[in-house]
């Protein structure tokens, strides 16, 4: 990315770019350690395992406007109705994530010094993953509502062909000022874990940023496991872990939610692509004695058809 000026280097911005970077890092880590632990007999890395490893994680192809005339101008709509200012000339790359296994187009603006002053981002099927601006908002205009903030928002969203649905929520974003006005993501009546469609709105008024995180989903089961059944398997699970030593343990109420299968549990399944999110229980236990000095709160997700663990996560 070229290099920002210090007028467009916000909190809000800086934020963005952190989260990135500790993705990255967290995605470099996962790599080394299914590396680290794909050995045959101690004799190195199986020939299919280290074909693999010696794949890049991330290729990236540029883009141009004759061949790719479809991307550029779906990037121009998109500018259009966020409100985002245009540049003197776009650049287009498309970027293949191997470890998340996914594909996206992105197409940046650039002004006639050189530096970037607008970018989106589009999934495979074309439709708007994240858009951000790198200028600065207004000092003079005066604050907008956090009610015309989420009208905005959704305007915007809708003139980009993003369909939210359900109320709003909109906070005070005491970092970067302005609004932050997010969508939650349900799907038959229950909430997909994470998933989420945010507007940044600046006290101007002007929409800053957009971001949506949407996982694909499992068929629902055709026959779902009772909530009762689910806390004995959370049980059983616990009790295996906690069996002989000096360790007690509440399970809290269990929700049904969308949930992406992990490896919190099953380290045979670190390094694997993420799989669709499934529907399960997802239980909240609270260690007690000496468990509790080291582990807050341990959640699993047990899926909701057959009843097994397939993730979840620790809380130190």
């Amino acid at each position: 990315m070229n290099k920002m000026s210090a007028a467009i280097s916000t909190s809000a911005i800086k934020s963005f770019l952190a989260t990135v970077t500790v993705v990255s890092c967290l995605a470099m880590s996962a790599g080394q350690l299914t590396a680290a632990s794909s050995t045959n007999g101690g004799s190195g890395p199986a020939v299919g395992e280290a074909a693999r490893a010696a794949q890049p994680l991330v290729t990236e192809t540029i883009l141009n406007a004759d061949d790719s005339s479809e991307v550029f101008a779906r990037a121009s709509a998109a500018r259009a109705a966020l409100g985002f200012p245009p540049g003197s000339k776009s650049a287009g790359r498309h970027v293949h994530d191997g470890l998340q296994n996914s594909d996206y187009d992105e197409v940046t603006e650039v002004d006639a010094a050189g530096q970037t002053i607008a970018m989106a981002q589009f999934d495979a099927a074309g439709r708007l993953l994240a858009a951000l601006r790198f200028d600065s908002p207004s000092g003079s205009a005066p604050a907008v509502t956090g009610d015309a903030a989420a009208k905005t928002a959704q305007r915007g969203l809708a003139a980009s062909g993003v369909a939210v649905s359900g109320q709003a929520r909109v906070d005070l974003n005491p970092t970067a000022g302005g609004w932050d006005v997010h969508w939650e993501r349900s799907q038959d009546g229950f909430a997909v874990r994470g998933d989420e469609t945010r507007v940044h709105v600046w006290q101007d008024g002007r929409i800053q940023s957009v971001a949506r995180v949407e996982h694909p989903l499992a068929a629902a089961p055709t026959r779902r496991l009772g909530q009762a059944d689910a806390q004995q398997a959370v049980i059983r699970q616990v009790d295996k872990w906690f069996a002989g030593k000096d360790h007690g343990y509440a399970v809290g109420g269990l929700d049904l939610e969308w949930v992406g299968p992990n490896a919190g549990f099953d380290s045979s399944k670190v390094g694997t692509a993420p799989a669709p999110y499934r529907l399960a229980w997802v239980a909240n236990v609270k260690p007690s004695g000496s468990a509790s000095t080291y582990v807050r709160l341990i959640t699993l997700y047990v899926d909701a058809g057959d009843g097994t663990v397939i993730g979840g996560d620790i809380v130190e």
